[in-house]
């Protein structure tokens, strides 16, 4: 970025030869610095060659707006999902944190999934990322399952985990243990029609409109501070499945850019369970 915009030369002053060192002297609290010449090339057409450009670019960038920098330099956030089924959110994931052009901060280092043998597990491995099965099953309650989870997430390094159709409900322990790190995508316009039945329970109360969420998760199911909404309209002739296809979409949208707050800074969960907005 910075070698390709106009980030910050400013002004750009020209004076003879003669003068420049006058030049320099007049201006010495500003620190200046020269950064080419002016010269006569090629049947006597001007052209300027700029001799210093890197180091005016990045060092006197660096001096002056260091947040850019830091930013540009910053570690991506290393985040785990945890899946059920057919993981169309985590494939919005992955390719929203494999698009350098979205800057979402953050790559996805684990996949999750309770159940074996399912597509999302699929999309994961098409992407080389590292996946694991916990059978939720096999563990005497829900806590042990979740502690065997999250022994996977400390052992990847995992900073973030997202919820994407992951169809458990999560132990206190678990919630408590991640904390302000923990976000789910929901699909309702959250605090209204909360749970598994979202859509049909939509559609029982003849609401015009609906969406999704995408909320950090607290201990009470589907009631943590909502990061990202977007909504759709509700038809007529709509059946479970056609808004369930509908509200897919707008879900897709939402979930990057709630990651991509979370994984930048631009957001963090406070104490008292709100959210705090760093502009």
């Amino acid at each position: 970025m910075l070698r390709t915009f106009n980030c910050g030369i400013g002004a750009v002053l020209i004076c003879s030869e003669k003068d420049k060192d006058k030049v320099l002297q007049m201006l010495k609290e500003e620190s200046p610095m020269v950064i080419g010449a002016v010269n006569s090339r090629y049947n006597d057409q001007l052209n300027v060659e700029v001799q210093n450009f890197d180091r005016s670019i990045e060092t006197e960038m660096r001096k002056y707006v260091p947040h850019i920098v830091s930013k540009l330099a910053a570690p991506l956030k290393r985040v785990g999902v945890l899946i059920s089924g057919s993981g169309t959110n985590l494939q919005s994931l992955i390719n929203a944190t494999r698009d350098p052009t979205q800057h979402i901060g953050a790559e996805i280092v684990l996949v999750i999934s309770n159940k074996p043998d399912v597509e999302g597990l699929k999309r994961a491995e098409r992407a080389g990322i590292k996946t694991v099965v916990i059978r939720h099953n096999q563990y005497v309650n829900r806590e042990a399952f979740d502690s065997a989870m999250t022994v996977e997430l400390d052992a990847a390094g995992v900073e973030i985990v997202c919820l994407a159709g992951f169809m458990r409900i999560l132990s206190a322990q678990f919630v408590n243990r991640w904390k302000g790190a923990l976000i789910n995508v929901h699909p309702s316009l959250l605090p209204s029609f909360k749970g598994a039945q979202a859509h049909k329970d939509v559609l029982a109360a003849g609401v015009r409109v609906t969406g999704c969420t995408v909320h950090f998760v607290a201990i009470d199911i589907d009631s943590g501070a909502i990061i990202e909404q977007e909504t759709v309209p509700v038809l007529p002739n709509d059946t479970e499945n056609i808004l369930q296809e509908r509200v897919k979409k707008v879900e897709h949208k939402a979930f990057p850019r709630a990651l991509k707050h979370l994984a930048t800074g631009r957001i963090q969960l406070k104490d008292d369970g709100k959210i705090q907005w760093n502009y």
